[in-house]
């Protein structure tokens, strides 16, 4: 069960996003994304506290999921305006919560948790019949890796029950998208672990030398004399068994809080 989870936490990245999705289309393959921050209204220049939601579903044209090709990469890049800061914020260790139910996992990370969500994945294995999983995701400060901030996502099903963590590295770069999340499916459940879902929420807000801090903050920029601006908000990459590889970008509208 421990591998099952494994193909489940993959999902650490969305709930609480807006309704509407970018959808793509390759073949029998559909894929959307879609991602929003809570609150649209934000300071001009001094970013403040949000929430930062991503989710994505992966299903066949023709209704056939047994046709799906397999997840196996994720990679989310959320707008330069969102910044993570995680300074004085607990951190949670992998050997700590592996395995754990959610529970145990709250007990002994809660003051570490950033974020949660949902995953669904089709479980295939040679001489069953293909089931479906649906598992809750929570996702933990991690520890720091060749510099890299890490997100540990625990994914716990209670039927059938199991428990398994993906660690997911943070990167920064130049350009629209500053903050990269990604991960990719562990070479133990490429036989058999097929996502179709997975919706996250990132927020947490706690003290730092006395003062309030976010997890997520975000400003919107828009030019003097402008009370709303574009907001490119995110840019989803979904890479699938077989080199085939699916890019998708959500943007919306952000205002300036008077």
């Amino acid at each position: 069960m421990r591998i099952l989870l494994g193909a489940v936490a993959l999902a650490v990245l969305g709930a609480g996003a807006p309704a509407r999705a970018v959808t793509e289309q390759q073949g029998d393959l559909i894929v959307n994304f879609r991602g929003g921050i809570h609150p649209k209204k934000l300071p001009r220049e001094e970013p403040a506290p949000v929430a930062v939601s991503v989710a994505g579903n992966v299903r066949s044209a023709s209704g056939n999921a047994e046709a799906l090709p397999q997840l196996r990469r994720i990679t989310v890049a959320i707008n330069r305006q969102g910044r993570l800061f995680d300074d004085g914020l607990p951190v949670c260790r992998a050997e700590a919560i592996q395995p754990a139910t959610e529970r145990a996992a709250r007990r002994i990370c809660g003051p570490a948790l950033v974020g949660n969500g949902h995953v669904v994945v089709q479980v295939r294995i040679p001489g069953q019949a293909n089931f479906f999983v649906h598992a809750k995701l929570l996702a933990f400060n991690g520890p720091r890796r060749s510099g890299h901030r890490l997100i540990l996502a625990q994914a716990y099903a209670r039927k059938p029950p199991g428990a398994f963590i993906l660690t997911f590295r943070v990167e920064h770069q130049g350009g629209t998208y500053g903050t990269v999340l990604s991960t990719k499916l562990p070479r133990g459940a490429q036989q058999w672990a097929y996502l179709t879902h997975f919706d996250l929420t990132l927020h947490r807000t706690f003290s730092f030398r006395g003062e309030r801090r976010s997890y997520v903050s975000a400003a919107c920029g828009a030019p003097a004399g402008f009370n709303k601006a574009p907001f490119p908000f995110a840019r989803a990459t979904y890479g699938f068994a077989g080199g085939q590889q699916v890019t998708m970008s959500e943007a919306g509208v952000c205002s300036v809080a008077e």
